[in-house]
């Protein structure tokens, strides 16, 4: 996205602070710390300057402590015109360990100082760690203690101004910008954060060496936050590791609808609804859609697998599997590991510095991904994918290959540098280069953060077809919006249940169906029905709500939608986008009663007057005097495409 050229530096004062001027006026002040392994400290403010060097994309400042620390501090200005600030510890003449580098402990600075840091009103956006136990994005006020992984945006959601810091590497560090327990209104920007929200219970790993670095963090400042988040993404796709271009996936897993009683007989039928009767009707893209088994699987036989793919392929469908990579579900770790003959689970199981197998995370145990016989298996298993013919692997329960443990490469200090070990092995074992062909590859149950080691990555936890689960799919698509196709290609809203999931107590109504139909049209997005079709109402309602050809083709353009407004720890009910040069709005309402919904178009960033189609209907809106009305009963969407006079010719 074009940015407006703005003037950009850093101030160096003299009692260890440094300030961000953005177009002559200081939009934050700071300063840093970092701790030695052996509880040392060094504070820029009680340190001494030592050395002040301009550089010229800014400046070196070197800090030297009574405890013979030093602290070096980087604060630059990209060409790109990003300002960015990274630590660096040492000690004269010796070697130093730390797990914990801060460079930035930042809040207003001053008296001439920006709106965002004097109302009280002002929020910070709370970004999880990864997305298990129903985990959700929040903006919320300031709060000592409050803690956002990686990044984070401060905003005052009437003005739309925020200020945004965010890490730019990932590869050794766990990162969070916390509010301060001491200082009002003073948040820390620090390299080596591992609690209960990342689910470590062993502390941070430490690095070693004549000098350790934090992560660098990125300080963006303007008017919107919005696009403040999408010049962050922006600035981190350069390190996207996959892309896709075979368009927005269409399909079905098998999960929500099947769970564990996928067998080869639904799995056959459900294949040839999609391939037969979805697919002519519009539910595809480039005349394709996938059908994945989701666990279970496991029970059908090598033979019966390959033949459901092979049926898929000469249909002209896709075939897609599943598998956990990183855990070890089941009690007895003394079985021997499937692909790695004479070899035992308990062998492979991440531990603690005493040798004590680490605790289960959501039900199961973190394996070490560095251990070259986890390495074996996998290969094993991945071999067996590709030579099986399946086309597209779901991956779970991917957190457990960050925790904070002992690894076996004694090399990898640190849960985010044995993750991106794990990562890396898959990606190689189903690239294009070894294997001859595309394969996607979806992170479901994952850290945000290392990104695009997947083609798509779930932005939320399941969800099934209620209103609670549209408006938690929302959620996501909320704050996390500008991932889509910067971080990964894709945004995945997890599978659509048009009708009732296995954990369901009743059917879900057409407009909870077509609402969470929509919220996952509007993300990104994957695409994957999940209903049990031995039901012919589930295949009724899918042809209801799956075939809407106009609906479909905004899910195949990409396009997230973009929130008009923020909303604490829900979802936002207003979203739009622009698709080849038009406008589209999206509005939900998700509690069961009925209202008269309003729609300020001034502040969506829309033209009053415009004339709108109703993608569903097929009617057409219009506001009054800037406000477009909508009268709803219960859980319901509407999804509105700007008429112009190429539609009407088209109509």
């Amino acid at each position: 996205m074009a940015k407006e050229v703005h003037k950009i530096l850093w101030d160096v004062l003299d009692n260890g602070r440094f300030e961000l001027i953005w177009d002559d006026a200081a939009v934050l002040g700071a300063y840093a710390q970092a701790r030695h392994i052996d509880g040392r400290m060094i504070d820029t403010r009680e340190a001494k300057m030592t050395e002040k060097t301009c550089l010229p994309d800014g400046w070196k400042l070197v800090y030297s402590s009574e405890n013979n620390l030093m602290l070096t501090e980087y604060l630059r200005v990209t060409e790109e015109g990003v300002p960015t600030a990274v630590c660096e510890l040492s000690e004269k003449g010796k070697k130093v360990e730390t797990s914990r580098l801060v460079p930035l402990i930042f809040c207003g600075p001053g008296n001439n100082t920006k709106k965002i840091w004097k109302s009280l009103w002002t929020q910070m956006l709370l970004v999880p760690y990864d997305n298990t136990m129903w985990t959700r994005y929040e903006a919320q006020p300031l709060k000592p203690g409050r803690r956002s992984y990686d990044l984070t945006v401060i905003f005052d959601e009437s003005s739309r101004e925020g200020l945004l810091v965010g890490a730019m590497d990932f590869s050794v560090w766990k990162n969070g910008l916390t509010c301060s327990g001491y200082d009002a209104k003073t948040l820390y920007a620090e390299s080596g954060v591992a609690d209960r929200g990342t689910h470590d219970t062993m502390p941070q790993g430490s690095l070693s060496g004549s000098s350790v670095a934090s992560a660098p963090f990125c300080i963006l400042y303007g008017p919107d936050y919005r696009r403040l988040l999408e010049w962050y993404g922006d600035l981190l796709s350069k390190d996207r590791k996959l892309t896709w271009d075979n368009g927005v996936p269409f399909g079905f897993n098998s999960w929500a609808g099947l769970e564990f009683r996928l067998n080869e007989e639904n799995f056959r039928n459900t294949g040839k609804f999609l391939g037969d009767t979805l697919r002519p009707a519009g539910y595809e893209n480039q005349g394709c859609n996938y059908v994945n088994m989701d666990n279970g699987w496991q029970n059908l036989d090598a033979s019966i697998l390959k033949d459901l793919a092979e049926e898929l392929h000469e249909n002209g469908q896709k075939a897609g599997i599943y598998d956990a990579p990183f855990i070890f579900s089941e009690e007895d770790a003394s079985k021997e590991i499937p692909g790695a003959p004479g070899h035992r689970y308990e062998e492979i199981l991440l531990r603690d510095d005493q040798g004590h197998v680490l605790p289960k995370l959501d039900g199961s145990y973190p394996l070490d991904v560095t251990h070259p016989v986890w390495k074996q298996q996998m290969k094993w298993k991945l071999d067996r994918f590709v030579e099986w013919g399946f086309d597209y692997l779901k991956m779970d329960f991917l957190s457990h290959g960050g925790i904070e443990g002992c690894h076996y490469d004694k090399s990898i200090r640190t849960g985010r540098q044995a993750i991106a070990v794990g990562y890396q092995w898959i990606m190689d074992n189903l690239s294009k280069e070894r294997i001859g062909r595309d394969f996607f590859i979806s992170l479901s149950i994952a850290p945000l953060f290392p990104h695009g080691y997947g083609h798509a990555r779930r932005f939320a936890c399941d969800a099934f077809g209620r209103n609670e689960d549209v408006e938690y799919t929302l959620n996501a698509e909320t704050y996390s919006w500008w991932q889509n196709g910067r971080l990964y290609s894709f945004n995945d809203p997890d599978h659509i249940c048009l009708l009732r999931s296995f954990e369901m107590e009743r059917d879900s109504s057409l407009g909870e169906a077509r609402a969470r139909y929509t919220a996952s049209v509007i993300s990104g997005t994957v695409m994957m029905l999940s209903d049990d079709y031995e039901r012919p109402e589930a295949r009724e309602r899918a042809m209801q709500l799956a075939t809407n050809r106009e609906v479909n083709e905004v899910a195949r353009s990409g396009v997230a939608f973009c929130p008009v407004s923020s909303n604490g720890g829900f979802a936002c009910d207003t979203y739009t986008a622009v698709i080849n040069g038009k406008h589209y709005l999206a509005v939900f309402h998700w509690e069961d009663t009925n209202e008269v919904k309003e729609v300020d178009l001034s502040r969506a960033q829309l033209t009053p007057g415009t004339v709108w189609k109703e993608l569903w209907s097929g009617k057409t809106m219009q506001d009054e005097q800037g406000i477009l009305k909508w009268d709803v009963e219960g859980c319901d969407t509407i999804l509105l495409e700007e008429v112009t006079e190429n539609t009407q010719q088209n109509s």
